[in-house]
């Protein structure tokens, strides 16, 4: 396991963004033409959500929301939780990555870096994650 952050993980990799007007139409192809299941939300420089496939499905044409005036405004995450770009992979692990999120914003300082998807984390990790939670948990339940 040579990989040790989240930057060697990430590499230079183009941040893909969206405003928060744009319509969900627009987020859609932009989505499909970059080839990425998740786009970041900034306004004026700062993150401020994040859309991804299930966003623009179920909050959004799910709903009933018309994908030519709905904006990613409505259906995005606000207010995401962030990891550092030098943050090591257990701490977007512990962040729910995999769990309760399929894509995770990077900052790096208070700059967007770009989004980690849970595919990205090499399938070691993930399962020395798992079993370090599990006997934790294990433990936990032995002090009571």
């Amino acid at each position: 396991m040579a990989t040790k952050s989240i930057r060697e993980l990430m590499g230079d990799r183009p941040v893909h963004t969206v405003a928060p007007g744009d319509v969900l139409r627009d987020v859609a192809r932009r989505m499909a033409t970059e080839k990425v299941g998740a786009v970041a939300v900034v306004d004026e420089g700062d993150l401020v959500g994040i859309v991804s496939e299930r966003d623009i499905v179920f909050r959004g044409v799910g709903q009933g929301l018309a994908s030519d005036t709905a904006t990613a405004a409505e259906v995005m995450t606000r207010d995401p939780v962030t990891v550092q770009m030098d943050d090591a992979i257990s701490d977007a692990l512990a962040a729910k990555l995999g769990n309760k999120f399929r894509h995770l914003p990077v900052m790096d300082g208070d700059r967007l870096a770009g989004l980690l998807s849970y595919r990205e984390i090499p399938a070691e990790y993930i399962m020395l994650f798992e079993r370090f939670r599990e006997m934790s948990t294990a433990h936990a339940d032995d002090d009571a």
